[in-house]
This record gives C-alpha cells, structure tokens and sequence, in this order.
C-alpha cells in the first residue's frame, strides 16, 4: 500500500496489465510517501508517481518505508546470485529522497546502500509499549524479566537495545538439505528460567519455526508465560498447515504476539499491532 500525503493511492490498471495512476492527493513542496510492503508492483508505482510528484511542483519528497524489501538478499555466494538488495537500494536511491525513514532492518547492509536512510528508535516501541503492557499484565518488574533471541546474531544486534536486561539465545539444528529446523538448545547464561516472564525478540517472521521450537525449549526449561515480538511480520504467520507459531499461539504457549504494520495486515486475537 502506498499512500501520499496520507492519501491512499489506487493501482488501476489498463486492460494490458500495465499501471493507470491517478493520484488524488494534495501535491506539496515537501510530500510524505509511506509505502507498506505487499508486493513489487508497488516498486513500479513509486517509480512513476515520484517522477510524477517532482513534475507537479514536489521539490522534496520523503520516502516512509517501515519494511526494506530484499534484505534478505544482501550478499552473493556465487556468480549466479543476482544482488537484488544492492540493485532496490539503486533504484531507491535514484529517486532522490531528502530521507528514507524505516524500522529495524533484517540487514545492516541495508543502512549502507541506501541513502539518507534514518531508523525509528525501536525503544518507542519496546520500552513504552510492548515492556509496560507485559509489566501490567504480569505485575513484573523490567529486572524479573528475561529477553530472548533466536540466535546469537540477534543477540549481538540488540545488545544496546536490552543492555542491563538479562537474555539468552537459541542454537538451532537445522537439516541443511532442506532448511527444516530439526531442533534446538539455548545458552542461557546461567539464567534459571523456572517460573519467568519472557519476551521473545527477533526482526522478521515467516512461519514462526525459530520462535516456535524457542518456545516449546523454555516452557521444558521453566519459563512460566512467553510473550514474542518482531519488527516485520509476514502474513504467512497465519497459514495454518506451514505457520509453526500460530500454533503456540493458539494452544496457550506464547501468550501474545506484538508487531508493527510494516508487513502484516491480518487479524488475530492474539496478535497486537503497533502503527508504525
């Protein structure tokens, strides 16, 4: 979804496939484009009602993008990869933003492609939201509760974010054929998760795998309710015959899970939306 100056813009098309634009927004010297991730068309329609801005008087444009498309292919391991984070951020780049603001990217290599890219402070989202809604419901102190991440690189990642907090991580065993998670331990740190709070911390989320076998290992380990939060979630989440964390959502295993609107636009009762 794109929306320009907070008007929505409909992507009509011709009867060959192609766009027919006809933004209804106010044109402005400085106008504010959001763009909400659904698909790469969308990557065309901002191309063209750029352009389109910059012709009818849009002397500066800003680009909100929560969500990075491609960061998930921010290298090439051989000559056959094509570097489609590298090319996005070209194009990106190539329209001219006096900013680019977007939250949490799944790659760092994201912040050093793309230009005038400013981040949310996700302690708006954390400390002000997620933290006090689990401090009320569970009548916790920040000091009784524990962070956990699905893996070290996570860890590291947030280390800031969570410094002074107590974590721990997964390691996962995977069948490298498939990708399949075949199982997983934490490094706790020394941490006794026996009757604890948890929250559940990572930027992106498909299926839930990671979150889901990171849940069944701290409820074996002790831990008394789970919550989980992630920056960027796909609506995949739902999907019932491959999705993994809805389960643990539904039969009571992870309590809520928080995200933000960068992605997601389904429903469920247990799954809380943070505008972004």
């Amino acid at each position: 979804m794109i929306l320009i100056n907070d008007s929505k813009l409909k992507l009509n098309h011709f009867p060959d496939g192609t766009l027919h634009l006809t933004p209804s927004c106010e044109i402005k010297t400085v106008n504010i484009i959001k763009w909400y991730y659904e698909n790469e068309e969308e990557l065309i329609a901002l191309i063209y009602i750029t352009n389109y801005l910059k012709e009818h008087g849009g002397k500066e444009n800003e680009l909100h993008m929560p969500y990075i498309p491609n960061a998930r292919m921010d290298r090439i391991k051989t000559k056959r990869d094509v570097f489609t984070l590298k090319y996005f951020a070209n194009i990106i780049n190539s329209l001219g933003f006096k900013k680019v603001l977007s939250i949490d990217p799944h790659s760092p290599v994201s912040e050093a492609l793309i230009d005038n890219l400013y981040l949310l402070d996700l302690n708006v989202f954390v400390r002000r939201l997620i933290l006090r809604d689990i401090n009320i419901n569970e009548n916790i102190n920040e000091d009784d509760l524990i962070v956990y991440f699905p893996d070290n690189g996570a860890s590291k990642k947030y280390e800031d974010l969570f410094r002074g907090f107590k974590t721990c991580y997964g390691v996962k065993h995977r069948d490298w054929t498939s990708g399949k998670i075949m199982g997983l331990e934490i490094i706790t740190n020394e941490i006794d998760l026996k009757d604890k709070t948890v929250l559940m911390f990572d930027d992106i989320c498909s299926y839930g795998g990671s979150m889901y076998y990171g849940a069944n290992k701290l409820k074996e380990l002790g831990a008394k309710k789970i919550y989980a939060y992630v920056s960027h979630c796909e609506n995949s989440i739902l999907d019932r015959e491959r999705g993994t964390l809805i389960k643990s959502l539904e039969d009571g295993t992870v309590e809520r899970l928080f995200t933000t609107n960068s992605l997601f636009t389904g429903k469920h009762e247990k799954i809380e939306v943070i505008k972004v």
